[in-house]
């Protein structure tokens, strides 16, 4: 597929522009802790209602998924332009606002508006010729720019707690939607939807869901339960929070493994390689005593998580012939964040770090099969250059 910029291509750098709207898109969710800390402190809360306030921008995010796709098709440019627009005033009316439900709805603007910038990557990647090497690279790109903004809050504790944070992520919205305002011009020309073999490759999608169900409950459960257990070891809540924020940054850096020359043509390898590295993972970072054994073993299981996401979401992206199976795939992740949280919540509080441990393994075995049968004869997904 050779993409169709509406100016010259020289004057766009595709990698720049779609990792500026891919951190957009993800900001909100990377941060979440800090936000419910900032809700808590700000509007007086409890840590359950500030969550649930917090929480108002994934289900902006999720109803994005599902009504965008069709109209961001039809009307990029609009949609993408209004949506920085209303992205950088809801973030500065978060900052403004002391009311739960005016703060609640700025939260579900900025995650609607979230949405959108996923939705736009999505449709630029669709049946892409290298999204591989253009996943991997974006997801890396963006989650330093995102993990190191959070890395940096964390080290401000007063500017967190209160209304600058605010202000700061609506500048960054800003900042980065100089870049990201561009994305429709990278979108493909629309491609017909090909029906031969039509059903076995849906298949192929459910099952790599399946896998994304797996990965993400376990990923999501055990960042629930990180600030508790670095408490149980004697840890800070300052440098628990300083040290969750730089595993996240640097374990961005997973995203490139597939590019690896050698793991080229070895996805379901890599895909179990990674898999066996989360159990191991998991089970190293709730046995452990100290600071350094709790930081690695959370950079680790970053790392393997990200690894497998470039790779499923090139698969998800060969297969996607308008950028809707990308929207339907981030609807599936938050069946399994919520899964994931709502687990490894009740499980350590009746069972501890073992009964995380058991349901992380018992989520990540099932997502063994479920990989290998999508990814059996899928070598490397897309080997030719980039336009």
């Amino acid at each position: 597929m050779i993409i169709t910029p509406a100016q010259p291509a020289r004057q766009v750098r595709p990698t720049f522009v779609l990792a500026c709207c891919w951190a957009l898109g993800i900001g909100g969710t990377t941060m979440m802790p800090l936000l419910v800390t900032n809700a808590m402190a700000r509007l007086r809360l409890d840590e359950g209602a500030a969550t649930m306030l917090a929480g108002a921008e994934m289900v902006g995010m999720l109803a994005g998924c599902i009504a965008l796709p069709a109209l961001a098709r039809r009307w990029p440019s609009q949609l993408t332009a209004g949506a920085l627009v209303l992205l950088v005033w809801s973030q500065v009316l978060s900052a403004l606002t002391v009311s739960a439900p005016a703060f609640a709805m700025a939260r579900f603007g900025a995650g609607f508006c979230e949405a959108q910038m996923i939705v736009m990557v999505g449709i630029c990647l669709a049946c892409h010729r290298d999204a591989e090497r253009l996943w991997g690279v974006v997801l890396l790109l963006s989650g330093l720019a995102v993990a190191g903004v959070f890395t940096l809050l964390t080290l401000l504790p007063g500017v967190a707690a209160g209304s600058g944070i605010w202000y700061g992520l609506a500048l960054l919205a800003a900042v980065l939607g100089l870049a990201a305002v561009r994305v429709p011009v990278l979108m493909p020309a629309p491609q017909p939807a090909v029906h031969a073999g039509h059903r076995r490759g849906r298949g192929e999608v459910w099952l790599a869901w399946g896998v994304f169900v797996g990965v993400y409950s376990v990923q999501a459960g055990v960042w629930a339960v990180s600030a508790l257990q670095g408490e149980r070891i004697g840890l800070s809540l300052p440098s628990i929070g300083m040290l969750l924020s730089l595993s996240s940054l640097l374990g961005f850096f997973g995203a490139v493994v597939p590019a690896i020359p050698a793991l080229a043509a070895r996805r379901g390898l890599t895909v179990m390689a990674a898999l066996a590295v989360m159990s191991a993972s998991v089970a190293g970072f709730f046995m452990a005593h100290g600071v350094a054994a709790f930081f690695v073993a959370q950079l680790v299981l970053n790392a393997a998580f990200y690894t497998i996401m470039a790779i499923l979401n090139s698969f998800i992206s060969a297969r996607d012939h308008d950028g809707s199976l990308l929207s339907q795939s981030v609807v599936v992740t938050f069946a399994a964040v919520a899964l994931g949280t709502v687990g490894a919540g009740a499980l350590f509080q009746d069972l501890g770090g073992w009964g995380v441990i058991l349901f992380s393994l018992l989520a990540l075995a099932a997502s063994v099969p479920l990989g290998l049968k999508a990814l059996r004869g899928h070598g490397r997904i897309s080997a030719s250059p980039a336009p």
